[in-house]
């Protein structure tokens, strides 16, 4: 994979990580303004679940936060592994 992809997957990620982080702090913030039975949960256009109780936001926040974060450290690891390789490939010539 060269650099170029390398760096086309870190925006991707960078910006799936920040969606998630932004849906996380979502439903932090909703608390207890529900009505009804459960709220739906959706990500990108996809149903994650129609009904959540009310009890189960917070566990649905923290997931969004701890998947936000795995997704920023592969992101992350993928630009570390560009920058070691160009630097690799400047100390050699």
């Amino acid at each position: 994979m060269n650099a170029i992809y390398r760096w086309i997957v870190f925006i991707f990620l960078a910006f799936i990580s920040v969606l998630m982080v932004n849906k996380g702090l979502d439903l932090w913030s909703l608390g207890t303004n529900v009505d009804g039975d459960g709220i739906g949960v959706t990500f990108l256009g996809l149903e994650i679940n129609d009904r959540v109780p009310e009890a189960n936001i917070p566990t649905y926040a923290i997931g969004f936060f701890v998947a936000s974060f795995i997704t920023l450290l592969i992101a992350l690891v993928l630009v570390v592994k560009t920058f070691l390789k160009f630097s690799a490939n400047t100390t050699a010539s």
